[in-house]
């Protein structure tokens, strides 16, 4: 008679213990599939950062065509932001709820669609109304890109996957800004929008082809028992336990109000902090750099190279800053990357003032780049290490959602001290 742990085995002439479908995940080879969802959400990753900072290099030729004043994108920018945040906690709830795969391929069709409707904008209204609905789902689009890049990566790379995928956002970045540097000058605005809106496009078809869905979703949805079976079948491997993953002791879910207990007051209140100043910083640079550029008197292509610079620094930034981690901590290395990032603002700030060459101000945006966009993997690395398994995931949303109401004070903050001259953008 087969007892109820016998089901729970190989039929092998040993009776080894089949692998679960977690276990299978984090302990087995890395299979060509999981490599396959590895690069496909570190290239939705990437897509998102591009779109993301396309306002800023479009914004210069936006003043000229149109004729408005500089304080017209500050609404344009906040409103982003903030719809990029909401998008955010929609996407990842709806992405519990309804699986990664849909959501995902959803919020970049989304944003896609979005950033080719701003093709057809002729004013500030339009423009602003085309650019939320491209945050909505640029927002939506990330929180699913990572928890699939989490569950399809073992666990021995995991967090060299996630710190990778977080340091392919600048990449994005610089994409956009060698992209914008050689479409702007000749076929204007519009072309960078166009590009930036084809490519999600066409990539949601591949995704579409080509990603599965969320391992720990199909287990638990009970009318998709085929579909793990498939899943299993595709990853290479014929006995797998597909039971759903049992509730572990201790793992209730906890409120943001945990943050500030059991001895985490002070860490919660510094990393909210260093989210809220880094991300100030970076957004201010994203948002108004080729501005500022432009207003002293660089063109658009320069002003385009200038960002892509700052982005590029950012990933040389955050690749050392990782490999120095493994080796000595955090402790010393995050307080000398934030006074890197205050010195190199002050310098870049005081030299595009004085009159600086080409190659001198691209030069210091990426150092700026190197310090400011550097330190931000590094403080989600730190944030998700200083909390225990059970705070961990709400430690890291918190803090993020800190930083972005500086994303979203930056709109207006860069805008102020734009004004004021070069000199002044050394605040940042």
């Amino acid at each position: 008679m087969m007892t109820d742990e016998s089901a729970w085995q190989l039929p092998s002439q040993h009776q080894e213990p089949r692998l679960s479908l977690r276990q299978m995940m984090d302990d087995a080879p890395h299979t060509a599939l999981q490599k396959e969802v590895m690069l496909l959400s570190i290239a939705a990753v990437v897509l998102d950062g591009f779109d993301n900072q396309l306002l800023g290099f479009a914004i210069p030729a936006l003043l000229i065509e149109w004729g408005v004043e500089r304080s017209s994108f500050v609404p344009v920018i906040a409103l982003s932001l903030i719809a990029m945040s909401i998008g955010t906690a929609i996407g990842g709830w709806l992405g519990d709820r309804h699986g990664r795969r849909p959501i995902l391929i959803s919020s970049i069709i989304l944003f896609a669609i979005a950033t080719l409707l701003t093709l057809m904008a002729t004013g500030v209204l339009q423009f602003t109304g085309f650019r939320i609905l491209a945050a909505l789902g640029m927002g939506g689009a990330m929180p699913n890109a990572v928890a699939l890049l989490s569950e399809f990566t073992p666990r021995r790379r995991r967090s060299f996957a996630i710190t990778f995928g977080m340091i392919c956002l600048p990449l994005g970045g610089v994409l956009a800004g060698l992209v914008s540097a050689g479409l702007l000058p000749l076929y204007g605005w519009r072309s960078i929008f166009l590009v930036g809106g084809l490519m999600p496009l066409l990539f949601s078809l591949l995704l579409s082809r080509r990603l599965p869905e969320s391992p720990e979703y199909l287990l638990n949805r009970r009318d998709r028992r085929d579909d793990p079976q498939r899943l299993v079948a595709r990853l290479g491997y014929d006995e797998v336990d597909l039971a759903p993953p049992s509730e572990q002791p201790g793992q209730d879910r906890v409120g943001v109000s945990a943050l500030f207990r059991f001895g985490y007051l002070g860490d919660t209140l510094l990393i909210w902090l260093a989210f809220l100043c880094t991300l100030t910083a970076a957004y201010c640079v994203f948002n108004w750099v080729p501005t500022l550029s432009a207003r002293i008197g660089f063109d658009l292509a320069l002003s385009s190279s200038g960002l892509a610079a700052f982005n590029f620094g950012g990933i040389v930034g955050a690749i050392l800053a990782a490999l120095r981690i493994d080796r000595s901590g955090s402790r010393l290395l995050t307080p000398c990357m934030a006074l890197g990032g205050v010195l190199a603002a002050f310098f870049t700030g005081a030299m595009l003032g004085s009159g600086a060459t080409t190659q001198q101000a691209i030069a210091m945006l990426f150092v700026s780049g190197f310090f400011i966009a550097g330190l931000q993997p590094m403080l989600f690395a730190l944030a998700a290490n200083i909390y225990p398994d059970r705070l961990r995931a709400t430690g890291v949303r918190a803090a993020l959602a800190v930083g972005r109401l500086g994303a979203v004070t930056s709109s207006a903050l860069g805008g102020a001290l734009i004004m004021l001259g070069p000199f002044s953008y050394s605040a940042f």
